[in-house]
């Protein structure tokens, strides 16, 4: 019967396109735990009234590839609201960080295996994560499976990988079905409904960096005077001078070049980590003189 099902799961995953897999109305799987306090899974929603959980499925699976529990969402949840996060927790005699949206004894997570959000249970999952040993040929689309989770109290837990400057922020990038490259181990942070979003506090745009002064194309300085600003306060900066690596510096830059052509380049990095991914370019020709 189990090979009967994965064969027709496998047939309608050629069918529907790979895009297709990745996303529900925007749900994502964002943190999966096991044992820390308790197995949980954690969904998360591309933004706010994205609630469509009802009458769906977590469903998880042990190393080998076959079901271990199936935990189905009742079909009155409310399908509106701030429904930033929903977090699914076993049932047990344990002390949560914060409250589970819904416990239940059907959800198991296991050190290796897969979890995954489904809109029916023949359909192609919505979104997955295997971890630890997990078959290859596997219908489920997870690519290469994270590390391992380990369990018990103090754990680290299976946590999606989001763009730097934004650690909240789930976008289209952060979904590349492939779980070694979208999760990573991370002390847990498992976060219920009633978790206050904190997107619009979130800086995920990098600033811009304005050469201000610039030496002409041929000088004799040997030390010529290069500044610069970034678009945002508080911004530090990275320079490169022809060939080197990047390295900290300051504004204005008036360090030595020996003759001969120069390129400097210099990117600002503001407070929350986001670097300019096209710095400013300075070119000059330094030609003997008495400067």
């Amino acid at each position: 019967m189990r090979r009967g099902i994965l064969a027709a799961v496998l047939v309608l995953a050629a069918i529907v396109p790979a895009g297709a897999s990745g996303s529900f109305h925007l749900i994502k799987i964002t943190e999966v735990g096991n044992g820390n306090p308790a197995d949980f899974v954690e969904l998360q929603m591309f933004a706010a009234d994205e609630n469509l959980v009802g009458g769906r499925y977590v469903r998880t699976y042990d190393g080998l590839g076959a079901v271990r529990t199936t935990f189905r969402f009742p079909a009155d949840v409310l399908q509106d609201g701030d429904q930033r996060t929903i977090l699914v927790g076993r049932a047990g005699p344990v002390e949560w960080p914060v409250e589970p949206d819904f416990t239940t004894a059907e959800l198991e997570v296991g050190g290796a295996g897969a979890v995954c959000y489904l809109d029916t249970l023949i359909l192609p999952p919505f979104d997955c994560v295997s971890f630890g040993e997990f078959p290859a040929p596997s219908p489920l689309p997870t690519g290469s499976p994270a590390p391992a989770l380990p369990d018990g109290p103090g754990a680290s837990t299976l946590q999606r990988t989001l763009a730097r400057g934004c650690p909240t922020l789930l976008e289209d990038a952060d979904d590349s079905d492939d779980s070694a490259a979208d999760f990573h181990l991370a002390a847990p942070s498992p976060r219920n409904n009633a978790t206050a979003p904190t997107e619009r506090e979130c800086d995920p745009y990098p600033p811009e960096t304005v050469i201000t002064k610039r030496p002409p194309e041929r000088t004799s300085r040997r030390r010529p005077k290069i500044a610069f600003r970034a678009t945002e306060r508080g911004a530090s900066f990275e320079c490169k001078r022809d060939g080197r690596p990047f390295r900290p510096c300051t504004s204005p830059y008036r360090r030595g070049f020996p003759v001969g052509r120069h390129l400097f380049r210099v990117a600002a990095i503001d407070g929350a980590g986001n670097r300019d991914r096209s710095p400013a370019k300075v070119r000059f020709r330094r030609v003997r003189g008495r400067r």
